[in-house]
């Protein structure tokens, strides 16, 4: 009876009656073997977003479940619901076409839902693009991509680029089946590809080098009059001499570990890694920690001018997070997992001559500072303990700048 009353409800040609919360494509267009062709544009409504509920999570999760046997995790933004149920819907020759926001490329719910698809849908092709689709002022950091999917297996996803006026590119083509997320994939140049593989071959297992995030606690709590433990919240430097003294956190965790270095979570067009001399916590960026006992050791040192090179700031801007608008980078602690770290450097004496010259002034936009004499030398130290030659250390800047001024372009358009 329930589903007599809403098939008999429904006002298929009065465009005011709202929507309904059933769909049956049989009874509504006729239509028993599915569409030949399915076009969307998911809603951009994160997973934390509270029109996002914990029921509709559960009603999302069920269907996934019913239609897959499988689920997918919970913290996934809406749209993947719209791929997962789309294949469902089509015709074993159909072909799905949507406009989403880009994050699920670059995001740890992404690389499950990436994961999820294998078997299920392929993707043929992936436009990512500066222009913007949409003209209210809510939508206009939105970074947009084209998707066609389809039930047919496509082991092969060719990856376009678009400019402002949608004269589009083939840029290259990956495997849909790869341990790395698809964006990182789409970012990072395949000459860098093959040059972090190296590294990895050769980097130590001695994980004495280990990343988190920061404290994380609720933004009414930084002026909390109890002052308790020093904090760094936004100084771009490369060497922190002093905390902000406003700033404190009354109910830092027992676990929380002092980082040796600090390095921005969101990145707009400055790059740098903060060597942490007050031996303060951060608000919410990426820490790097070392024992105690290798504090102010050449290693430190070292790591400090490795994290500064344009080797780690290209990595950085392939791996972070791209959807931001404004032209920000969301660059996580879990995406510094992959990078190769545990190495026995041995340029802590060049490392602390340019730490003495930086020391002095604040980064540049990093088109101006892969220039200066500084971060030459942090470059050229680098390359030359891992024996990368003088044109790949140009062309790993050159990238990076490029990369850079693509994603402030996009917010510009």
């Amino acid at each position: 009876p329930n589903d007599a009353d809403k098939y008999a409800a429904w006002e298929p040609y009065d465009q005011s009656a709202g929507e309904v919360e059933w769909f049956d494509a049989a009874y509504m267009f006729g239509v028993r073997d599915g569409f030949d062709l399915v076009i969307g544009n998911p809603p951009y409504v994160e997973s934390r977003n509270k029109l996002l509920s914990e029921k509709l999570k559960d009603l999302y999760g069920t269907q996934v479940l019913t239609d897959w046997g499988e689920k997918l995790p919970r913290g996934s933004d809406l749209l993947i619901y719209f791929y997962a149920r789309t294949p469902k819907i089509l015709e074993d020759h159909g072909e799905g076409l949507f406009i989403t926001q880009n994050a699920w490329l670059s995001t740890d719910y992404g690389k499950k839902f990436q994961e999820f698809s294998l078997g299920k849908l392929s993707f043929g092709k992936i436009v990512d693009t500066s222009a913007k689709f949409f003209s209210d002022t809510r939508s206009q950091n939105i970074n947009a991509i084209i998707t066609s999917f389809s039930k047919n297996c496509r082991p092969k996803i060719e990856f376009w680029i678009a400019d402002a006026e949608m004269q589009v590119t083939p840029s290259k083509t990956i495997s849909a089946k790869n341990p790395m997320k698809w964006g990182d994939l789409f970012s990072m140049p395949e000459f860098f590809q093959e040059l972090l593989r190296e590294l990895s071959a050769c980097s130590g297992g001695s994980k004495v080098v280990t990343f988190g995030q920061g404290l994380n606690f609720p933004l009414e709590k930084l002026n909390a009059p109890a002052a308790s433990v020093p904090i760094i919240v936004k100084d771009p430097k490369f060497i922190a001499i002093s905390t902000d003294n406003r700033i404190h956190c009354v109910n830092a965790r027992k676990n929380n570990k002092i980082p040796a270095l600090i390095m921005p979570r969101g990145i707009a067009e400055r790059y740098y890694c903060t060597f942490n001399l007050c031996k303060a916590f951060s608000y919410s960026q990426v820490e790097i920690y070392l024992p105690a006992d290798l504090w102010d050791s050449p290693l430190h040192y070292c790591l400090w001018a490795y994290m500064n090179s344009s080797l780690v700031w290209l990595f950085r801007e392939s791996t972070g997070r791209k959807n931001l608008g404004g032209g920000m980078l969301k660059a996580e602690a879990t995406d510094m997992k992959a990078l190769p770290i545990d190495f026995e450097f041995d340029f802590s004496d060049d490392a602390k001559k340019v730490f003495d010259i930086l020391k002095k002034r604040d980064p540049l936009p990093v088109f101006q500072e892969v220039c200066t004499k500084e971060h030459l030398l942090i470059d050229g130290m680098v390359s030359e303990f891992f024996k990368i030659s003088n044109s790949v250390e140009k062309k790993i800047r050159k990238t990076l700048v490029e990369q850079v001024n693509f994603r402030g372009a996009r917010s510009r358009s």
